[in-house]
């Protein structure tokens, strides 16, 4: 109940419980823990958000960060998060990207659509 009330979209709750695990506590008690490294994630967040960037002048003082690495962005067809109007923004930040789209999936597309999201990554990897 009071993860209803903290996360409203039903398809983001669904995915954050697959992330927790019940164990076993004395007296044949059983309680929620997390399976992965919550604290470890939320003290090394600034590492595994960051990239190997290059800053660049735009002019005025005003800079702008650029990976020049490959790209891989997978977009789920019925997410709104991706828009046409934000491919300008993309291609400056990320040069040599490649997206593509899973037919009605939503954001979450590696949880609502995984078997099409390994086909995609293993094709995109194999290239």
């Amino acid at each position: 109940m009071e993860l209803r009330q903290k996360i409203e979209d039903p398809a983001l709750r669904a995915f954050v419980l697959t992330n927790l695990e019940t164990k076993s506590i004395e007296n044949k008690k059983q309680t929620l823990a997390w399976k992965i490294n919550i604290d470890a994630i939320s003290d090394q967040l600034h590492r595994i958000a960051s990239f190997d960037v290059k800053s660049i002048d735009l002019h005025d003082g005003e800079f702008d960060l650029k990976y020049e690495g490959d790209t891989f962005l997978i977009k789920g067809g019925a997410s709104s998060f991706v828009k046409g109007s934000h491919m300008d923004v993309i291609s400056r930040h990320f040069p040599n990207y490649m997206l593509t789209t899973v037919k009605g999936s939503g954001h979450w597309v590696h949880a609502e659509s995984p078997d099409a999201t390994l086909a995609l990554l293993k094709r995109y990897l194999d290239r």
